[in-house]
């Protein structure tokens, strides 16, 4: 019995702190250092991780303490080694680890990174193998559980200390883009854009390659095939496309967010706008990727008509969230071998928490549920400006037809968000205002070696037999001009338009992709609550197409910039 309960107390400590790594730590300490981009609260998970934590230390410690001595031993090292290798994997090793879910092809890395890094899981897991197995070493492993245990401890208790009390309550009121008028377009004019996030026109390639026929819908549409969208990124990009101003590489994300929606090309472009009878509503519901850290109100007010400070409802799945922390756990602890298994996408975050009150849909599949159940309606405004900023290619999660589908293939989601275009623009027919309609069907980036994003415009009272291709060299720097074209403005205090260019054109243009370079210092994430994802912005400059562009990418940056501090 005495050896059982020596035995019980060994398992329970070596367990208990793997346990508590596992399932208090990390998941805490993930949500406190990125809180600002999750849309639950700390008692949302917490409560529950910890009965986890404790039926699991207690059950596994009991079955451990009854095996024989040997093997006792051996599973307690192993246990010991589980903890020191995620502990050096999370602390070390982790450098650039995209934590949100912002790569649409999972985590990815090359065959050199792997092995590296496996060696040093193997290196650490038979150093400490032939230390403990070799003699009777408990004291060795109790020790360091407890030492590890202590330092993790602490750790925890200085981030609670330091932790926004917005982290443990929500608001009563909060200011938000309100989605109640998300399927309202005016009688008379209006200018749509569809941005379909990461978008490139090597998915939409791929997708015509399936389904050649997927364009049909669209003949009154022209098709810039040599769009460049200057920053790869929802973060610079939405900014830049909305107020047209170019980032400033010595600023910080909350300086040059604040600094874009105040300047003179944007206020003149909002004012005007309102002026001449346009309602500006934008859907999207993450406004940090707008604003950055800054006040929401200080940016936004004045410009989009939708902007709200009222009380959000909430429908939260805590279950669901308990298993996206813990899977995020894994993920931060696993060596990079097996990081992709447990790889954490946006919608493992956003789709745990739902708005029941005027939800923005901004996922493909629940926007095309919104448009065929409520369908679109008049609305009594004059002119309306509307921007809907749907997940495009980013998440893979609908079929062809735009109806849910996990783990779907990328030709498969672009099909869908083509079809979800094609029902929202026959509506628009149905409804008699196709015509006096401005369409823009866009993204606000693309993706690795589809770096340019679509673009198809229709000007209003624009009737054409099939789509016509323009190849002129344009970019994200005359969007906004374009919008403000046609909408009947005076462009130019703005800048150019994307018909101040031919086909003929040679024009240098560059496109910026945020990146992590070991070779450069980390930098803050911009609210300072840890260290970034991303550390440079590369450049690469071309003249030409898009194949003179991937000829660059990625071993000839034309320019690396050091970043200020990160925003992802």
């Amino acid at each position: 019995m005495l050896d059982y309960i020596k035995r019980w107390g060994v398992s329970f400590c070596i367990i208990g702190t793997l346990a508590f790594i596992l399932i208090i730590f990390l998941p805490i300490e993930t949500f406190l250092s990125n809180s600002s981009e999750f849309q639950f609260i700390f008692g949302d998970f917490v409560p529950r991780l910890i009965m986890i934590f404790l039926s699991v230390t207690l059950a596994l410690s009991t079955v451990s303490a009854l095996l024989p001595d040997r093997i006792h031993k051996i599973i307690s090292a192993i246990f010991f080694c589980i903890c020191i290798c995620a502990y050096v994997q999370y602390m070390f090793l982790n450098k650039g680890l995209d934590l949100m879910g912002v790569n649409p092809d999972g985590y990815k890395t090359d065959t050199k990174n792997i092995v590296i890094n496996l060696t040093i899981w193997l290196v650490v897991t038979a150093f400490i193998l032939i230390a403990t197995l070799c003699g009777k070493r408990k004291k060795l492993l109790l020790f360091g559980s407890f030492f590890l245990f202590s330092i993790q401890l602490l750790a925890l208790v200085s981030i609670l200390t330091k932790a926004d009390t917005d982290c443990f309550e929500y608001p009563q009121t909060e200011y938000h883009l309100s989605g109640s008028e998300q399927y309202n377009v005016s009688g008379k004019e209006n200018i749509i854009v569809f941005i379909l996030d990461a978008f490139s026109d090597k998915a939409l390639e791929d997708a015509l390659n399936v389904n050649p026929d997927a364009l049909d819908d669209l003949t009154d549409f022209t098709f810039y095939t040599n769009m460049d969208s200057c920053y790869c990124g929802t973060y610079p990009s939405m900014i830049h496309m909305f107020t047209n101003n170019e980032l400033d590489f010595e600023a910080s994300v909350n300086k040059w967010s604040y600094e874009s929606w105040n300047s003179e090309k944007c206020r003149y472009f909002y004012d005007e706008m309102h002026n001449i009878g346009y309602t500006c509503n934008l859907y999207t519901p993450d406004l940090h990727v707008l604003c950055g850290g800054n006040e929401y109100d200080e940016l936004l007010a004045g410009k989009w008509d939708n902007f709200t400070n009222a009380a959000l409802d909430r429908e939260t799945d805590r279950s669901a969230i308990q298993k996206t922390m813990l899977k995020m756990s894994l993920y931060r602890a696993m060596p990079k071998l097996m990081k992709n298994i447990f790889y954490v996408d946006m919608s493992d975050y956003s789709d745990v928490v739902k708005v029941v009150d005027n939800p923005i849909m901004h996922e493909n599949y629940d926007f095309f549920e919104g448009l065929l159940n409520k369908r679109l309606s008049k609305d009594g405004k004059e002119k309306m400006f509307i921007v809907q900023h749907l997940m495009g290619t980013h998440l893979l999660k609908n079929d062809s037809y735009g109806m849910y589908k996990e783990n779907a293939a990328e030709e498969e989601t672009a099909l869908g968000c083509i079809y979800i275009v094609n029902e929202y623009i026959s509506q628009l027919k149905k409804l008699g205002v196709y015509d006096d309609s401005t369409i823009i069907i866009t993204a606000d980036h693309g993706w690795e070696y589809g770096q340019q994003p679509i673009f198809f415009i229709k000007e209003k009272g624009i009737k054409q037999d099939e789509i016509t291709d323009n190849n002129s060299p344009v970019s994200f720097h005359e969007l906004l001009p374009t919008f403000a074209y046609e909408a009947g403005m005076d462009s130019k205090p703005i800048g150019e338009t994307i018909y101040s260019y031919s086909p003929k054109d040679l024009r240098e243009r560059t496109l910026y992709v945020w990146d992590y370079r070991d070779e450069y210092p980390g930098v803050p994430y911009y609210d300072g609550s840890r260290m970034g994802y991303a550390n440079v912005y590369v450049g690469y400059t071309y003249t030409g197409d898009e194949n003179d562009l991937l000829d660059l990418l990625f071993e000839k940056p034309s320019v690396i910039i050091p970043m200020v501090d990160s925003y992802f």
